[in-house]
Order: C-alpha cells, then structure tokens, then sequence
C-alpha cells in the first residue's frame, strides 16, 4: 500500500535559517516584567571622512609655491630696500719728513712746482682830532696787471704810459718784461701776464678810479706798433687811491700813527679770515705766505674838528693747487714715488716760511719767483679716480675686486661688503656703491 505523506511531515535536509525580525522588532527589548520598550538611544558614534588623497597633495603643492613665492619676492624686496654695497679702499701713503728749501714760479715748468697770486683788498677807517689845514697835492697810484696776448715777452720801459677810456693817463714806477702767451697742456693759448705799480699822470681825486678799469699803451698806437697795441693791454684789480688836489686836515703825528696801526692790525686781521672762504676749494694756501701792503687814503672832515682817516690793504698770497703740490713733495721726498698724483691730507702740519724776509711786505705778483722753506711731517696719500672705480666694478662678482684695483696704482688693497649675505654682486648702480677710504695700520718705511 502506497504511503501517503504531508507536506507538513516533509523536512528540509538542513535546518532551517531563522527569518530576523523587522529591524523595529529587533530593536524591541523585553523587561523583567514581560514589558517590551524600545532600546535607549546609543552614544553617538563618530562619523569616518574619506578624503581624496590626490587633491590634498595637489592643494598642499599650491600652498607650498604660493609660500615660495611670497617669501622669494619678500628676500627681493627687502634686499632691494636695505642692501648695501660697501667698498673700502687702502690707499698707498706715506709720511716723509721734509725740512727743505723750494722755489716756486707762477708759470707752469716741467719739474718745478707753480702757484698762482690770489689778491684781496680792504679798507677800514677811524676818527681822530685835527690840528688844522694845509695844502695837499698828492698823486693817485695803484697796481695793474700788464697782459699779453700773443707769443714773446716784451719790455716796457720805466714810465711807460697807460691810458684808460676816459682819458686818464697813468706811468709805471720801474722797467719790466712782460712774458708773452703760452699753450696750456690742452693746446689753448693763455696769456702772459705781470704786475707793475703806477702812478698819476696829474694831481687830483679824479685819478682814483674804481676796480676792474682798463687801459691801453697809447705810445705803441702813435708810434704805429699796431701788433703790440693789440697785443698789450692792462687793467687793475683794487682801485687806485691818494689822489687829491685842496686843503686838507693836519693832524697830530703821534695819533695818527697809533691810529693807522690799529687801523691796519683790524685789516690784516680781515684779510687772513677771508682766505680759506674765497680761495678755490682745490687749492692750498698758507698764511705765513702772505705779503700785505698798506696805502694811506685821502683823509674826509668829520665836524669842526674831527678827521675820518682811511687805511686800504691789499694782501697777495701764492695759491698751490692741492695735487699738483703733494704730487711735487712725493716726487721730492719719496725715492719710490713713479709719478701718480698724491694729495696732502692736512697742509697745515707744514711750516711755510719766506727765505727772505722782505719777501712779506712786498708786491709778490712782481716777483718771477718765490723761494721758502717747508718743514714737518705731512700725510701724502696717493689718489685714485674713485668715480671710475665704481663704474668699473658695478654689477660684477663679488671678486672682481681683486682683478680691478690692479688697474689702479694708488691702491694698496680693498675689501667689499654686501649686504645681505646671499647678495655676491657689487650694486648695479655706480652711484650705490659706498666707498670708504681708510689707512692700513702697518708700519711705513720712511723715504
């Protein structure tokens, strides 16, 4: 007989799997009292980001060049607003003793060291009380500077004549030869030029004519010398003075002369204090080389009784300019010196004096020569063209310096700073190059 089966007496094989519950079911919970409550809420539980690791790599690249960038141009910026470039240059030098006789000439010699005469004039008055009146005829004089414009000196005899545009005739006191034009070292022609003392031709106040008055050689013009009238002129540089023609106040010698003494100790006083503001800045001068003269001017009323006296000074002083004189005592002191130009650092170390003590008092600008005595230790310190070297060294390395200051015999050596410290070139401009000169503290021989 054939079995019959149900389908509820028909098992799996396997087990079967337990069907969860809906997730709300599952979350239910049961108490000890049978009592089913949903679960407590869980603690919250960080949530995980997943990032791209390639794009952080790239922003983190752009961060970094943009930080280069930032910190590159920052370095510039900053170099270009406190660097500095800092040259500081030796320069050779030496110190000689020098206790010698020189003679200088004011035209320029091969060899020999030349000056030029640099005039100032002054005048200054007083009051004293007059004794009285007397006759005065008295004539004017002066100084003018005789000039030749043409080759060949000329000689021009005692009273010689000169004449100014209006007329007025004046004569020179002694005979001198006029040196004719040279060429300076350019090839231009300068002309020859000496002083000579003069006097009026009459009496008279009207002969005291002003400064810068010019006059001719009448005699060369009616003797038919065409080329020496045109070539010889003459002019002055301090008016004339004494002339006067009347009455004029008497006065006490004695106070006249302690009168006149002060008059002139003011002056000379004056004088003295002009020279270093009126010379030329690149020439020496030294006041124990001045040679002062004094001229008594016409004497004016002052009241009934009082007279107002007038003294005129006018000083000459031989003028050096600075490097061709330092150059002449390197040449004459040092047994190594080859020609460079030299510079005093202080010339007031030197002591000038006159060999002859006339020489003082006397109208220098006439003399064809000036003979003194130097003596002391001056500081001879060999120059070099700065400007040239900065031109020569802007934008180079660092060490171009060693190969430039060999172009330049006046420098002993050299050494650069530059700031800051990753710059290794010198400025681009010339003009931010800071060059400072300082002496090497080594021991010098003496020449």
């Amino acid at each position: 007989m054939t079995q019959k089966w149900n389908l509820q007496d028909i098992r799996p094989a396997e087990p079967r799997k337990r069907r969860m519950p809906p997730k709300e079911v599952r979350e239910m919970q049961t108490n000890e009292n049978g009592v089913v409550s949903r679960p407590a809420e869980r603690e919250h539980i960080p949530s995980i980001i997943i990032e791209d690791g390639r794009k952080k790599d790239s922003n983190r690249l752009i961060i970094s060049i943009i930080l280069f960038v930032v910190i590159v141009g920052g370095a510039v910026g900053l170099s270009a607003i406190l660097g500095k470039t800092e040259l500081t240059v030796y320069p050779e030098y030496r110190e000689p003793n020098i206790n010698a006789e020189f003679t200088a000439y004011p035209d320029k010699r091969t060899g020999s060291l030349s000056y030029e005469i640099m005039t100032l004039e002054a005048t200054s008055e007083s009051q004293v009380k007059a004794s009285g009146k007397v006759e005065v005829k008295e004539l004017a004089t002066g100084m003018i500077e005789i000039i030749k414009t043409t080759p060949g000196a000329e000689r021009l005899i005692k009273n010689t004549r000169f004449r100014t545009p209006a007329g007025l005739v004046y004569r020179i006191k002694e005979s001198v030869v006029v040196p004719g034009a040279v060429k300076d070292g350019e090839g231009a022609s300068v002309p020859g030029t000496i002083q000579a003392e003069v006097f009026a031709d009459e009496v008279g106040e009207q002969y005291n004519v002003s400064a810068g008055t010019t006059f001719d050689v009448p005699g060369f013009k009616e003797g038919g010398f065409t080329d020496l009238y045109n070539a010889i002129s003459a002019r002055n540089t301090v008016p004339f003075s004494n002339g006067f023609d009347g009455p004029q106040f008497q006065i006490d010698e004695s106070e006249l002369n302690t009168a006149r003494q002060q008059l002139q100790v003011d002056l000379r006083n004056n004088l003295l204090a002009r020279i270093d503001t009126e010379k030329p800045a690149d020439f020496i001068a030294f006041k124990d080389a001045v040679a002062i003269t004094y001229n008594q001017l016409t004497p004016v009323q002052n009241g009934q009784d009082l007279v107002t006296i007038r003294e005129q000074a006018i000083l000459q002083i031989p003028l050096f300019q600075a490097i061709e004189f330092g150059s002449f005592l390197a040449q004459e002191s040092v047994t190594t010196y080859e020609g460079n130009p030299v510079r005093v650092d202080d010339p007031s170390v030197l002591t000038f004096r006159y060999t002859s003590a006339t020489t003082s008092s006397s109208v220098i600008a006439n003399e064809p020569s000036l003979t003194f005595n130097l003596s002391g230790k001056p500081l001879l310190i060999w120059e070099y063209d700065i400007e040239k070297l900065k031109k020569d060294l802007a934008g180079l390395p660092k060490t171009a310096i060693n190969n430039a200051i060999l172009a330049y015999p006046g420098i002993d050596g050299a050494k650069v700073h530059i700031t800051p410290f990753w710059q290794r070139t010198f400025a681009e401009k010339p003009e931010d190059i800071l060059v400072v000169e300082e002496l090497k503290q080594i021991q010098k021989p003496t020449e």
